[in-house]
């Protein structure tokens, strides 16, 4: 017989009168006997998804093989070569830790550096721009200067008395059109 069980495992194992330790040992020891297979694990509010292959009873000596093997107690007596080595291996583990550290703290510069040399550059193109947009903005008061003096002088060519900037209809369509062109040039 097979099924499928979904929910919260914890909920299922206090309507069982088993405490959470208990539920997980029993979870395990079903699963290592192939009479189980967790799927999904509840964790996070996900709900536990076990498919159950069978449900025949458990007896004690299935239940007795999945045991660890019980080994004798090594003696507590501290011998100096456990205790070198352990310490080696601590050393060891404290050196990978501490380069670890070391490469992460120069990875952390070399980018650090980077950003400094581009803040540097935008710096300097942002620089450069200010600098052609002064450039160029005296170029166009020049410009317009020489314009409204080019205006004047056309003017004066053609004899005309008047003051600068009043509009006057000019007879010959030439000199209309080279003032027309003059003018909205300057708009």
């Amino acid at each position: 017989m097979s099924g499928r069980f979904e929910g919260k495992l914890r909920q299922a194992a206090v309507e069982a009168g088993l405490n959470s330790v208990r539920s997980a040992e029993a979870v395990k020891l079903l699963e290592s006997l192939g009479r189980i297979e967790v799927l999904q694990r509840g964790r996070r509010g996900r709900d536990t998804i076990i498919v159950i292959n069978s449900v025949d009873e458990v007896v004690l000596e299935d239940a007795q093989t999945m045991l660890p093997a019980r080994t004798p107690r090594k003696s507590a007596k501290l011998d100096y070569e456990n205790l070198g080595r352990t310490v080696v291996d601590r050393l060891i583990e404290l050196g990978r830790d501490d380069s670890l550290r070391a490469a992460q703290v120069e990875a952390f510069a070399n980018e650090s550096a980077q950003q400094a040399r581009l803040i540097e550059r935008l710096q300097a193109q942002l620089e450069e721009a200010e600098q052609r947009e002064t450039d160029l903005r005296i170029r166009l008061k020049a410009a317009e200067g020489a314009l409204s003096r080019a205006e004047e002088n056309l003017s004066r060519a053609f004899g005309f008395n008047r003051p600068a900037g009043e509009p006057v209809r000019v007879e010959d369509d030439d000199a209309q059109a080279v003032l027309d062109i003059l003018k909205a040039g300057q708009v």
